[in-house]
């Protein structure tokens, strides 16, 4: 069994969850001293999550749609959702750069809105593709975009600031932190399990007593007779 701390995937999580945890904290400390923190985050990590989303999953996504119309429906949202995301990028870059953007101020004023524009697209991608394109899809999927439609007309009609993103951004940073942390603890805590366990299985081992050699019975041996006289032998009358 490997040892998780030799491991560089177990240092790259509790590095991640330090950084997570800074994030979380300094964001609860200092999220309400300034606007320009709170668009700054909010636009930023935005951004980037629709951007990574949309990388990982065009080429997937092309690989196995049968039809034309279902790749053409995929180039179009994934464009879509990269504009969406190189725009928001540079709408947090200005806002923290320059002491007045408009572009990033309105970006931020209308946040809800692009997000709501953002998983619109998604989920009228995905229904043409599966009625109108008969692409495979399953139960699942089909459920979690109706949840998004739900989820869309919530973001419209309720007016929020994206202050209150940033407030979550850093609960999501502290409870991500926390389960890296949790998750590097459990896989060092299943190591030490698993070379106790060897350890007794080989201590187990050693003291059993070895099988020594069955002496044989008396039934096991075969004398044989031997005649008083041999067959051979020559009578002299």
């Amino acid at each position: 069994m490997k040892n998780p701390i030799k491991s560089y995937s177990f240092w790259v999580k509790i590095f991640a969850a330090a950084l997570l945890l800074t994030l979380g904290i300094w964001l609860i400390i200092d999220v309400n001293t300034g606007e320009k923190l709170a668009t700054f985050l909010v636009l930023m990590f935005t951004g980037l999550v629709a951007g990574i989303f949309a990388l990982i999953r065009v080429i997937p996504l092309l690989r196995t749609l049968k039809t034309g119309l279902g790749r053409l429906t995929c180039i179009i949202e994934m464009a879509i959702h990269i504009g969406l995301a190189v725009g928001m990028i540079f709408a947090a870059i200005t806002k923290l750069t320059s002491e007045e953007s408009e572009f990033a101020d309105f970006v931020y004023k209308y946040y809800r809105f692009v997000i709501a524009f953002f998983l619109y697209t998604s989920v009228v991608s995905y229904f043409i593709c599966t009625v109108l394109c008969k692409e495979e899809t399953d139960k699942i999927k089909f459920w979690v975009h109706i949840g998004l439609l739900t989820l869309i007309c919530v973001i419209c009609a309720i007016e929020f600031k994206g202050r209150t993103i940033a407030w979550i951004i850093a609960i999501v940073a502290l409870c991500c932190g926390v389960f890296l942390i949790g998750e590097g603890g459990m896989g060092y805590n299943r190591y030490r399990k698993g070379i106790a366990k060897e350890r007794e299985e080989k201590e187990e081992e050693q003291d059993a007593p070895e099988d020594g050699l069955e002496a044989p019975s008396d039934e096991d041996l075969i004398i044989p007779m031997i005649d008083d006289e041999p067959e051979d032998s020559i009578h002299i009358n």
